[in-house]
């Protein structure tokens, strides 16, 4: 249990932006600047932050659907990005996704069967008879019943459609499941219930989620975990309990203090031009109330308090 099922090292993304007129050079934007994590095997992780934070970026690089510009993704080990395309196919059966919008990840013209069946057909080696047994499973365990298979998904509502999402993603007993934003679409009342589920998921099927979300209540929920995320770098990390009793970080404070409450989602507005954060000081200073000269000259490294967490801050909470 102490092997990582997930390591992330020095992960940078960098995107060129286009240019402001024809002679001018690209410009560049650190989506994600220098990441780096660990999950262990049942341990799940979750990822809070603004929009625009790297998040989203992060995921996509941690399934492989983003070649980051500099670092390292390992699952079990295997670095990614080092396999081969027939390893890498492979190797994802072991992590799948679960989107953000229930509405758009679902082909409208499959059954329900078929889509839930489509990661077995693409990346697992099983019978015909092993697959209808593994699909009427995960429909089972996200609490469908075996005739759903025969519907579409537009005779499903929201809740249902991200079960069925979900069934998809459990589908091939994957070690790892990373979500992205997997309940912001739904109403309140069915974003419990797809916690909940994913809760139940966690603890009876031993699945470890990698959770992104910019609702600290959502990730607390469901994570041991957190990783709080701004201008692509984490500024604090640490267990989910501590971290939220007591944040060391002005920015998970004030994350905090925006939303208090499941359906209050934290909006917070970035005012600053996008070339700020290359200004070699913190890149929450201009807005932080604690702010010091230090502040606007060094960026602060991650170090541990010695706790079990990690905080990028020259002067913490």
């Amino acid at each position: 249990m102490n092997v990582p099922l997930l390591e992330v090292v020095g992960l940078t993304k960098v995107y060129r932006l286009p240019r402001p007129s024809w002679f001018a050079p690209h410009a560049a934007r650190r989506a994600v600047d220098g990441v780096s994590l660990t999950i262990l095997p049942g341990r799940s992780f979750g990822v809070v932050g603004e929009s625009g934070s790297g998040k989203s970026t992060l995921a996509r690089a941690v399934m492989a659907l983003e070649q980051p510009t500099a670092g390292k993704v390992r699952l079990d080990g295997h670095s990614l990005f080092d396999l081969s395309s027939r390893a890498l196919r492979a190797a994802r059966a072991e992590m799948q996704m679960i989107f953000q919008d229930p509405y758009g990840s679902l082909d409208p013209r499959q059954r329900v069967g078929r889509i839930v069946a489509e990661p077995l057909i693409n990346l697992a080696h099983v019978t015909r008879v092993q697959r209808a047994a593994r699909v009427l499973e995960s429909l089972r365990a996200v609490g469908l019943i075996a005739t759903d298979a025969d519907k579409y998904p537009h005779e499903f509502s929201g809740g249902q459609r991200q079960r069925i999402a979900i069934a998809r993603a459990l589908v091939t007993r994957p070690k790892l499941v990373v979500a992205d934003e997997p309940v912001s679409a739904l109403d309140v009342s069915i974003q419990a219930q797809v916690l909940n589920l994913m809760s139940d998921l966690q603890r009876e099927a031993g699945v470890t989620f990698f959770l992104i979300s910019h609702d600290l209540a959502v990730v607390g929920h469901l994570c041991d975990d957190v990783a709080v995320m701004f201008r692509g770098r984490f500024v604090e990390t640490g267990p989910a309990a501590a971290l939220f009793k007591a944040p060391k970080h002005p920015y998970t404070r004030e994350l905090i203090d925006a939303a208090p409450k499941l359906e209050e989602a934290p909006i917070l507005a970035v005012d600053a031009p996008p070339g700020e954060e290359a200004s070699g000081g913190c890149a929450y200073a201009a807005r932080c109330r604690f702010a010091q000269a230090r502040c606007r000259e060094t960026a602060p490294d991650l170090r541990p308090l010695g706790d079990g967490r990690s905080v990028a801050c020259h002067f913490p909470l």
